[in-house]
């Protein structure tokens, strides 16, 4: 897994509402004060199925792609 993801995985919640207007301002996105809480509870439902999808995968986590073979 890159070191992106797994630094993603690793945050907290008190650590995530940090992070996502951070992680935001530095993709050049300006979010609005009354959209942030939508906005990071968005972002902690992606890092729950970003966790579960990584647990699915086990140990072939990281790995790249098969291609398909039908």
């Amino acid at each position: 897994m890159d070191p992106e993801t797994t630094a993603f995985l690793a945050l907290d919640d008190f650590e995530l509402a940090a992070w996502t207007p951070a992680r935001a301002g530095d993709q050049g996105l300006d979010l609005p004060a009354a959209a942030l809480p939508g906005v990071i509870e968005n972002v902690a439902l992606l890092r729950s199925q970003t966790a579960l999808f990584v647990a699915a995968l086990g140990e072939h986590a990281g790995e790249p792609p098969e291609p398909f073979q039908p």
